[in-house]
């Protein structure tokens, strides 16, 4: 099919919220001959432009069309005009009607219930595969289409590698088809996520503007989600605050220009942190860093108050399981016993890929060093009212502020090492992360191989203070008390990177 065109009305202007197998082929028949049309673009309420442009079926497009025998596929031959075309049976024998047909033909694998993909391909000024649906008792097919789409208008002088829509229920997976000669609705029925991706084979540069286009089932979504991916490994996330309408046959425009897209690395999280004089500015990781001995993975864990506690306990080459406390410079090797302090790397520069979190990193991950934990808790502007110990959701840790700060409404925050004024719901704590607040959870240690459960958390530095004496300086963090301070190198902490604001 022709990609430069639906025809989906825009409903929406917002600015600042925020595969599978085709029926079974039998033996070539001569099968029935179909006229197939597309939906009445009157008013540019149906599926045919994008700027005016019909979307025209070409030469070769197929469908599946499924009658009392099976499935049969079809393969078109455009007519004038061009929004109509003859389809020819290609294989399959459908018998006799009613007939239900099927656009593209991997749309469904039974004839009655259809899949919405989970990741959907770019195509430019259009739509890949926009799902259409027809009932016939005789050779004509009027197609409808089963979706509405959001058309993202994006400005910002970057490379789209894909876009990641979040809703707060399924927007993939089967859904039923009710039809009725009217218009069709959907009913989802099983499987599918509420995340669709939509993927673009080669970066696309947003820096003079460009419309993506992802289609999803009608229905209005409240907190809808919207990240943008670069080539780079940046991102950006803007969630609405207001409900997001989809319709049937129509598309919702968003438009996000340069002043509205802020991006960082991706799996990232909070705001951005001063680390010197010089107004250098990290990032930090969305979690603490993870390990996976059996397969050598490294990864972020999914939360900023995960840790895995006891489990560090269960330290070999082969453990399959996550540890999370690790001895000073075990880049490497994180199985060090409780004498082998040989490796000094650290956990500096993390290269690409090196991180298995939202997909390929080219961005490196490192540790900061004594004097940058210090600027953070001392130095920077208004440092002393931008940390504070708590608790979220019951877990014990310290919170750190970015440099801007605004303190959202409905949360009260209180600087300094007293956790008892700081008690987070969770709720109460996605409203502080997603106004830039980092998060340290008191994930306790590990020495001699032992773990040791507590209210204390310790983070390397990637400063060591005595190689001789097999030491190195550590942030920690008590209920009652935080600092900077040394240790052996054998002991096991966490480890959380930052990567910076280039």
């Amino acid at each position: 099919m022709k990609r430069t065109a639906i025809s989906l009305t825009s409903l929406l202007v917002l600015s600042t919220l925020f595969t599978l197998t085709s029926c079974n082929k039998e033996e070539a028949s001569n099968g029935t001959q179909f006229r197939a049309s597309m939906e009445d673009c009157t008013g540019q309420n149906g599926k045919t432009t994008l700027s005016g442009t019909a979307l025209n079926w070409v030469s070769g497009d197929r469908i599946a069309v499924y009658g009392t025998d099976g499935c049969g596929i079809y393969s078109a031959t455009p007519q004038e005009p061009a929004t109509t075309a003859i389809f020819d049976n290609v294989s399959g024998e459908i018998g006799d009607p009613t007939f239900r047909a099927f656009y593209p033909t991997t749309l469904t694998t039974d004839g009655v219930n259809i899949t919405l993909p989970a990741t959907q391909t770019y195509v430019e000024n259009s739509i890949h595969e926009f799902p259409m649906y027809a009932e016939s008792s005789d050779n004509t097919l009027a197609f409808k289409n089963l979706c509405g789409a959001l058309k993202l208008h994006l400005t910002a002088n970057v490379n789209i590698s894909s876009i990641v829509v979040t809703a707060a229920n399924e927007i993939n997976g089967t859904f039923s088809v009710n039809y009725n000669a009217g218009d069709p609705q959907l009913t989802h029925v099983s499987g599918g996520s509420n995340t669709t991706i939509l993927s673009c084979a080669t970066a696309q540069s947003i820096a003079s503007g460009m419309d993506f286009f992802i289609y999803l089932p009608e229905g209005s979504y409240s907190g809808l989600q919207i990240e943008l991916n670069t080539v780079d490994g940046l991102s950006c996330i803007k969630t609405a605050n207001t409900a997001i309408t989809v319709a049937r046959s129509q598309y919702t425009l968003i438009t996000f220009n340069s002043s509205d897209l802020h991006f960082r690395p991706i799996g990232s999280v909070g705001g951005l942190f001063s680390i010197n004089a010089d107004g250098d500015q990290v990032w930090f990781s969305q979690g603490n860093l993870q390990y996976q001995a059996s397969t050598g993975t490294w990864r972020f864990a999914e939360n900023q108050y995960d840790y895995l506690g006891a489990d560090n306990a269960n330290i070999s080459a082969s453990y399959s399981g996550w540890i999370d406390l690790f001895g000073w410079g075990t880049g490497n090797n994180p199985t060090l016993s409780s004498t082998d302090n040989s490796d000094y790397s650290t956990f500096v520069d993390w290269g690409t890929n090196s991180i298995s979190n939202g997909g390929e990193q080219t961005n490196s991950w490192r540790t900061l060093s004594r004097d940058e934990w210090d600027y953070i808790l001392n130095g920077r502007s208004g440092a002393a009212m931008k940390y504070g110990t708590c608790s979220v959701n019951g877990i014990y840790g310290i919170v750190l502020l970015p440099d801007n700060w605004e303190q959202p409404a409905g949360v009260n925050f209180t600087s300094g090492y007293n956790y008892l004024q700081n008690n987070f719901s969770l709720a109460q704590w996605c409203t502080m992360e997603a106004a830039g607040a980092v998060f340290l959870p008191s994930a306790g240690d590990r020495y001699s191989n032992i773990y040791t459960e507590g209210d204390d958390g310790n983070y390397w530095t990637s400063t060591i203070f005595s190689e001789a004496e097999a030491s190195d300086v550590y942030f920690w963090v008590q209920s009652n008390a935080g600092g900077v301070g040394y240790y052996y190198l054998h002991f096991g902490f966490s480890v959380r990177l930052v990567s910076d604001n280039n």
